[in-house]
């Protein structure tokens, strides 16, 4: 074949473990589409929207995590790939971008579909790579050989994240009728051999003193995958050694960790304040949290991290260890179970901070349950009822996906069930409303667990050609929250009390999903009040059936009355 070196490129790809690919159709890129399809290992979708396409694989690659590919033609669609490739850099997860291109020579010459591809996602990605446009010296393809085994081993290198490969190709593009494509399986690949970083006993000993030295130590995850191993670690610290460990939602914590602190954190004085702060993980929902830390900031602060960004979201960062958290708390229990083993009962730590972050987090919670009694409800069905609902309906060993804006902060305030081992995913990278819904669906194709989305309005119909495929899988679950328009902006002061509100920040909307739902042969259910919810959400949260999608109607005024009066009314 004309473009074997193409062909092989694919082979490579699915030698280092590729196996999904998103292709965008187009024509520039027909030498990669094919030798992807037609490679017996590689399963792939076409997926027409390339900004849809790279959040599905995106959502993939965060659920299987296992890199992806995404395939696209040469011009703008490639463009159409930056707001997942930056989603997927900051939260670190691996993509393979292939971008067909023109050769160089015919950029900016009134030529179809040509920009300037080379590094376009700029720092968004780990590294960008480019080939040449003809194949046929024995460089050439060593360079392709090489270029491919080095982007496919950076994705795979922690911190993991998107590489990028721009492909310039020359026309012929496709193989003559019959022309069997031919995979070469000698391809050359090249590995990686992975490093595991431990600290010196010299450094476990300082790191150790310290630990007895402070009385006060708050241990807090931000995002992170669901590790039952790290969370078994982590309960065993709390409960042993008197040291509370907090998580918002996205924490993925599958324990009684402190994780209310939404809800008590704003009343609280400085008794709550740690001395010693270590911190892992990417980022924290709770702004709650942060402001608190950074009034009340801590002695020292030690973050766990591999990644080479200097990370200091409390200002108050004194050390970053560099290593795995399940190494570092694996260790640091190992290390004071022996200590308290040598030393007996008066190396036992004293229990009142742990107590005191109890005794909040009990409070919360019981506060919350009052909240949302029915008879408190019945006057009219609100968002945040209705989240209640749903969340203490979710079917265990599932997948909640969060969209941003009031849908993740929601959740985070009333947290899942650690009973429940439900694995929580959001788009928290860059934070934006678009490809919630395509991440969401991504992640149902690589699993059989079901997938619950949470969303708004806005980031739904933002993003409703996640479902203009023909993949749309059994196991999806969308609660659409519409309110018609942006309801966070009635529920921050800046914007709330502008007289652009209406058009220019909440962006009110008269849409419904039950067209789209028919589209997408979704089963529909649609709830404008309680009851309708009560009946509707057995029906929706089970594991039966065809994807469904729950369109709960509320009144954006309404529902900003209900959340302040919640965030009011907490006693500390």
């Amino acid at each position: 074949m004309l473009l074997q070196p193409i062909v092989n490129l694919v082979a490579i790809l699915s030698k280092k473990g590729l196996k999904r690919a998103i292709i965008s159709p187009g024509s520039r890129n027909a030498p990669l589409t094919i030798a992807l399809a037609r490679h017996p290992d590689i399963q792939t979708f076409s997926i027409s929207d390339e900004r849809s396409a790279a959040f599905i694989a995106m959502g993939m690659a965060q659920s299987s995590k296992e890199a992806v590919a995404i395939c696209c033609t040469s011009g703008s669609a490639a463009y159409n790939y930056a707001p997942a490739v930056a989603e997927a850099f900051f939260l670190e997860i691996p993509l393979i971008v292939l971008t067909a291109d023109r050769p160089k020579e015919w950029i900016h010459q009134h030529d179809g579909q040509t920009i300037y591809q080379t590094d376009i996602f700029g720092k968004h990605v780990k590294k960008s790579f480019e080939i040449g446009a003809d194949y046929s010296h024995p460089d050439a393809i060593w360079h392709i050989e090489r270029t491919v085994n080095q982007a496919v081993n950076l994705a795979n290198t922690f911190p993991k994240g998107p590489v990028h490969i721009n492909i310039p190709l020359r026309e012929p593009f496709y193989p003559l009728e019959n022309e069997v494509v031919e995979f070469d399986r000698n391809v050359r690949i090249i590995e990686r051999t992975k490093t595991e970083a431990i600290l010196s006993t010299e450094v476990w000993a300082e790191l150790l003193q310290k630990i007895e030295q402070y009385d006060n130590i708050l241990i807090a995850g931000g995002q992170d995958d669901y590790q039952p191993e790290l969370s078994e670690v982590l309960a065993k610290i709390q409960a042993e050694f008197q040291i509370p460990v907090l998580g918002d939602i996205i924490s993925n914590l599958s324990f009684e960790a402190i994780s209310k602190h939404d809800t008590f954190l704003p009343k609280a004085d400085a008794e709550l304040a740690p001395e010693l702060l270590i911190t892992f993980g990417k980022s924290f929902i709770s702004k709650s949290f942060k402001t608190y830390l950074r009034k009340h900031k801590a002695i020292e602060h030690w973050h766990l991290s591999l990644n080479e960004h200097l990370i200091d979201t409390f200002q108050s960062l004194t050390q970053v260890l560099a290593v795995e958290p399940l190494y570092f708390f694996k260790k640091m229990l190992e290390e004071l179970d022996f200590r308290q083993f040598k030393n007996g009962d008066e190396e036992e730590r004293d229990g009142e901070y742990l107590n005191t972050w109890q005794k909040a987090e009990t409070k919360a919670n019981v506060y919350i349950e009052n909240f949302f009694s029915e008879s408190f409800h019945q006057v009219s069905l609100n968002e945040f009822y209705a989240i209640k609902q749903i969340m203490d309906a979710l079917c265990p060993n599932s997948q909640l996906h969060l969209a941003n804006s009031m849908s993740v902060r929601y959740a985070n305030y009333l947290t899942v069930s650690a009973n429940k081992k439900i694995e929580v995913f959001a788009n928290r990278g860059t934070s934006g409303i678009d490809g919630c819904v395509s991440t969401a669906l991504g992640a149902a194709l690589t699993t059989d667990k079901l997938v619950y989305l949470l969303v708004g309005d806005l980031a739904f119909f933002y993003d409703r050609n996640a479902l203009w495929n023909r993949y749309v899988p059994d196991n999806l679950r969308i609660i659409l929250l519409n309110n018609h328009g942006g309801g966070i902006f009635r529920m921050i002061d800046g914007p709330s009390k502008q007289a652009e509100l209406n058009d220019y920040f909440e962006t009110v909307q008269s849409y419904k999903a039950d067209t789209t739902a028919q589209e997408a042969n979704l089963e529909y259910f649609f709830v404008d009040n309680i009851e309708k919810l009560s009946a509707s959400i057995e029906a929706f949260c089970s594991k039966e059936g065809k994807a469904k999608l729950i369109e709960i109607e509320t009144n954006a005024v309404n529902n900003t009355e209900v959340f302040k009066k919640f965030k009011e009314g907490f006693v500390y």
